[in-house]
Parts: C-alpha cells; structure tokens; sequence
C-alpha cells in the first residue's frame, strides 16, 4: 500500500487536523460565573492603603499604582507634584534670554552709537566678559522652577511692571549713554516677567505700564 501523501500546505494541514480529531473528543465547559476565590488587585491595594491618597489632581486612581516585579503593588509617583526642573529646561531658558540680552544690545548700539556695532567685539563684551549671562542663569535656576506659585506670580508681575516703566523712563528723559546701558537689561527682565506670568496677569501688567506711561506723557516711539 502506498504511504499517504504529506500535506503540501497550510489549508491541506487543517483539513487533515479536522479529519484527525472528531468534535467529541473537544472538552466543552461553561465559563463559570461565580466570584474570585482570592482577593483583587483593587482589595489588595485598598487593604495596603495605596489608593487612600488625595491630593489637588482629583480623587485616587487605580492609573496612580503600578505592580512591581516581585508581585507587589507601590505607588507611581506623580511628576507634576514636584517643583524641581530639569537641567535641559534651565539651559534653554538661560540660552533663549541670553540671546535677547544681545539682541536688544545690538540694537541698541546700532541705534545711538556712532560707528556701526561689529558683532564679535560686542559679543564678547556684552555676553563673554559680562555678568549679566551669569546673573540670567542664576534668576532662572532660582524663580523660574517656582513660577506657577501666587507668591512668585506676585514677584514675576512686580518686576515685569518695575522693568517696563522703568525702560519707558529712561527712553524718554535719559541720555542715549544711559539708554544703551539700561534698555539690555530692564527689557529682557520686562519680557521675561510677562513671559512667566498667566496671560490675564501679564495683560494686566502691560496695561499698567501703558497707562503709567500715558499718564506721565511718554511715548514709545
């Protein structure tokens, strides 16, 4: 008698599983319907007071806890409840606000110097051979992880409203030398107080400075 021929493919295979192995010999069961023997994850962390935490994100969460390798259930700590900032987010604050420490440099020299301002020497007496980066980085590194505090609000918003009046003042009745060595720093200070302010506080804040500056007859153009 000559051997049965193997099946050549997939849907040869599957058919001569099925002709192989009868509907009978199938075990049938009902899934059964009655409730856990043990305890749930929800009882067990309940029982280990994981889930018995509030705080100002709303009521507990079964999303705030994580089951650990060993079969043990800790809490997943939450990123928004701390006040520490990254590094990363330091040095682009510091970068961007050092930039706009010389750009408004440049501009100004290009507006009240006599010769035309050349970019390495300004450089590198503006920023390399200055404090004012270093005074940048430390304001940042120490208010700006803090911003979203009122009382820190309240410190971003006077300085924002000090800064500005301040710069609108000495636009209008100093001399151009005072000019060219205050405007850098009162306006990067002005922009960074609106920049770290709530939208309706930092409008609040400009309007106040337009209306000083109204009231005592400046113009900024």
């Amino acid at each position: 008698m000559a051997s049965q021929e193997a099946p050549r493919n997939r849907k040869e295979r599957r058919a001569q599983a099925k002709k192989g192995q009868s509907s009978k010999e199938i075990p049938f069961a009902r899934p059964s319907r009655e409730a856990p023997k043990g305890k749930t994850l929800l009882e067990i962390a309940e029982e280990r007071q994981i889930l018995q935490r509030s705080d100002h994100h709303g009521s507990p969460s079964v999303t705030t806890t994580q089951i650990n390798p060993d079969g043990s259930i800790s809490e997943i700590p939450d990123p928004s409840d701390s006040t520490s900032i990254t590094y990363a987010d330091i040095f682009l604050y510091t970068s961007s606000l050092i930039i706009l420490y010389f750009t408004l440099t440049l501009l100004v020299h290009h507006q009240y110097a006599t010769d035309r301002p050349s970019l390495l020497p300004l450089f590198t007496s503006s920023v390399l051979f200055s404090p004012a980066p270093w005074l940048i980085l430390v304001l940042v590194a120490t208010l700006h992880p803090r911003a979203s505090l009122p009382t820190m609000q309240v410190v971003f918003a006077t300085m924002a409203i000090m800064a500005g009046s301040w710069l609108v003042k000495a636009s209008n009745d100093e001399p151009y030398m005072a000019v060219m060595k205050k405007a850098p720093a009162l306006g990067t200070l002005w922009l960074w107080g609106v920049i770290e302010l709530r939208w309706e506080v930092a409008v609040g804040c400009l309007a106040v400075t337009g209306g000083w500056g109204w009231w005592k007859g400046y113009s900024i153009w």
